[in-house]
């Protein structure tokens, strides 16, 4: 099995080993991890023990200026009927932040960043916990508001897990594994890794369709000649994407001079499900070329 030897697959979890999270995290729309979760209450629990909530001479309070503020213009509550306690704020966050949906912590989390009362240091540490961990969704600023926004389209990830369910139906196992493999690379954030693996899940299939090609371009010529590639553009296009994968330092090739290879999340999302439709368009076209022999026998 691949990764054998290698520290980082067993740091994943036994559900993404086996595919149980059939999907990477970025891709995961109307989810949100725990990591993010009990990050997110860290950076908001350090700035309420570092005191910066409570009123210094005639500054305003920041947390629970914010709270209020919230529910007040969000939950809709009456002004005297919100919670004056100086305590108040840590439950209010927490309780949001560990126990709501992933709406609910998400709108908390975009109108704290927006509110005039949220400290640039705060501001900045919740930003970064958007890049910390893997997550279907970032922080940009829209018309100079921060705006918590998709990285991907809900349509995309249901393409992406029927062609993943097409490869499980025709029982390509080695596939399948490179792909789940790919899965929990992206989410313990080591991208290079993840991008190898998805490009193994096309090779993967290509082997079985054609045992005689050890790589991608062989097997791919090969493909084309059989007919299960029509338009040359198609194959050109997977090339292409298959010598990134080789040029790039550290994705299937030593590094060279640097630390890390040069691919982050976006990258490594977009190889995911590129591999995965491209795994899934191979098997499709092989199924359709075996009914076609079997008719003409």
């Amino acid at each position: 099995m691949a990764h054998e030897h290698d520290d980082d697959f067993y740091r994943l979890t036994f559900s993404q080993r086996e595919g149980k999270a059939p999907l990477p995290e970025p891709m995961r729309l109307e989810h949100v991890p725990q990591r993010f979760r009990q990050l997110m209450w860290q950076v908001i629990d350090r700035e309420i023990e570092s005191n910066n909530y409570v009123v210094q001479s005639n500054s305003r309070v920041n947390l629970r200026s914010i709270m209020h503020s919230y529910k007040f213009n969000i939950l809709g509550e009456f002004h005297d009927d919100i919670e004056d306690d100086p305590e108040a704020p840590a439950y209010f966050f927490k309780e949001v932040i560990s126990e709501e949906p992933y709406h609910t912590v998400l709108t908390l989390i975009e109108f704290t960043l927006r509110h005039e009362c949220c400290p640039e240091n705060l501001r900045k540490s919740l930003v970064d916990v958007f890049d910390e961990v893997p997550v279907a969704y970032f922080v940009k600023k829209v018309t100079g508001c921060f705006t918590i926004m998709p990285r991907m389209s809900k349509e995309s990830g249901e393409a992406t897990q029927q062609a993943i369910q097409v490869i499980q139906d025709a029982g390509m196992r080695g596939a399948l594994t490179h792909l789940r493999q790919a899965v929990g690379q992206i989410n313990v954030r080591q991208f290079a890794k993840s991008i190898a693996d998805s490009i193994h899940a096309v090779e993967s299939v290509a082997r079985q369709i054609d045992p005689k090609s050890q790589t991608l371009r062989p097997a791919l010529n090969s493909l084309e000649k059989a007919g299960l590639i029509k338009h040359p553009a198609l194959k050109e296009a997977f090339s292409k994407l298959y010598g990134y994968t080789s040029d790039e330092q550290g994705i299937r090739h030593a590094l060279l001079n640097q630390d890390s290879a040069d691919v982050g999340v976006d990258e490594a999302v977009f190889m995911f499900g590129a591999c995965a439709s491209f795994a899934a368009y191979l098997v499709n076209k092989h199924r359709q070329m075996q009914g076609q022999e079997d008719r003409d026998q």
